[in-house]
């Protein structure tokens, strides 16, 4: 099942039984974005702040396998639909859903390329509400395809072969640019890798093709062959970074989900 979607796919197969619509969009803090209005028909919204580990002081942390599975399935959601994700903003939020799916062990999950502003350019169909369930599935969570990682893991992998590859924007990531959340300090985890994730978008929200995403990777000097740690800010372009190495062929992939907000605010080692 492909990871990535195109307006076209989706389209075509809009109002298939087996075809399950999320939307996925989050705001960042302090966004003041005019995003485009209304869903796609069929669509349900996967709010990742509630669908969460919410005794976490962190926001959007994932939650248990209890918690996933009764949220989807009241989604009426089942193991065997084909799940799509899109946001409001293009792509921003729909891997953190991709990967959450893929980390209960969902293999048919995809996110949509270009998301609502991409539907809505082709002229695709647009519904002011979103669909309500016709019942209720079971959701089962199964074996992880990707991995979830809390600090300890991280300040492991420093010292290992493992990679950390850091989603934010280049001057948050060397510390010349402050961040969006108060109280945190400024700089990187030691060694990481830089690969942010606008860098891997055409302006229209839609990514690069992949043998610029390919070139873009080995520039940062990552090597897809050894296991990789994403971060970002908050864990939500994290997987977008995620995605794409998943579409690249690396196959250990962990996402470091408290993220900068959680190293930020500690005491961990910081590099600038």
């Amino acid at each position: 099942m492909a990871d990535l979607v195109s307006i076209k796919w989706l389209a075509g197969n809009l109002g298939a039984e087996n075809v399950k619509i999320l939307d996925c969009t989050w705001v960042m803090p302090g966004e003041t974005a005019t995003l485009p209005d209304g869903n796609i028909p069929g669509a349900q919204y996967f709010d990742i702040d509630k669908i969460a580990d919410t005794s976490s002081d962190m926001k959007h942390m994932l939650p248990s396998g209890d918690v996933f599975s009764k949220a989807v399935s009241e989604m009426n959601i089942n193991n065997s639909d084909h799940v799509i994700c899109y946001d409001r903003h293009g792509v921003l939020a729909a891997p953190r859903v991709w990967w959450s799916f893929k980390t209960f062990g969902h293999k048919n999950v995809s996110v949509l390329d270009g998301g609502l502003p991409s539907w809505i350019k082709a002229g695709k169909p647009i519904d002011t509400n979103f669909t309500k369930p016709k019942g209720q599935s079971y959701f089962k969570v199964k074996k992880p395809l990707l991995k979830v990682a809390n600090s300890e893991c991280v300040v492991d992998a420093i010292e290992s072969e493992t990679q950390i590859v850091d989603a934010r924007p280049s001057g948050r990531f060397y510390g010349t640019s402050p961040e969006p959340r108060a109280g945190l300090r400024s700089g990187r985890i030691p060694g990481s890798f830089s690969l942010p994730f606008g860098a891997l978008k055409r302006t229209d929200g839609t990514f690069l093709p992949m043998h610029k995403l390919a070139n873009l990777v080995g520039a940062a000097g990552i090597d897809l062959s050894k296991p990789i740690i994403t971060s970002c800010g908050s864990g939500v372009t994290a997987a977008g970074i995620a995605l794409t190495l998943h579409r690249l062929g690396a196959d250990n992939i962990t996402l470091y989900d408290g993220s900068w907000t959680e190293w930020g605010a500690s005491d961990l080692p910081v590099e600038l």
